[in-house]
């Protein structure tokens, strides 16, 4: 009898409505080290700062991905938020975010 192995999955967690969002873990695990490359190099950074950093860091690295790249960068933003890796702040208006401390 074949033995199916389904890709292992992660649940993604919004701080702002509670609910819970499956995705694969190499895609979150992409968009999480991309994330904090990019909040590593410079913050803090609004959502639109991140979302050009993953995509240059894509261009670096000559990552390929066909998804959707903000809708799995806000995905996995949120999850981080939850998590208190990063931390989400307003200062003049601005919705900044940076690593937490």
């Amino acid at each position: 009898m074949p033995v199916s192995t389904k890709p292992a999955r992660v649940e993604c967690l919004n701080p702002n409505t509670g609910s819970r969002m499956n995705i694969d873990k190499s895609t979150y695990d992409l968009f999480s080290k991309a994330i904090y490359h990019t909040l590593k190099q410079r913050q803090p950074l609004t959502y639109t700062e991140i979302v050009d950093g993953i995509r240059d860091c894509f261009r670096e690295q000559k990552t390929r991905f066909s998804g959707s790249v903000s809708w799995y960068a806000v995905t996995v933003k949120h999850d981080m938020h939850a998590r208190g890796i990063i931390e989400v702040f307003t200062e003049k208006g601005k919705k900044l975010h940076r690593l937490a401390k």
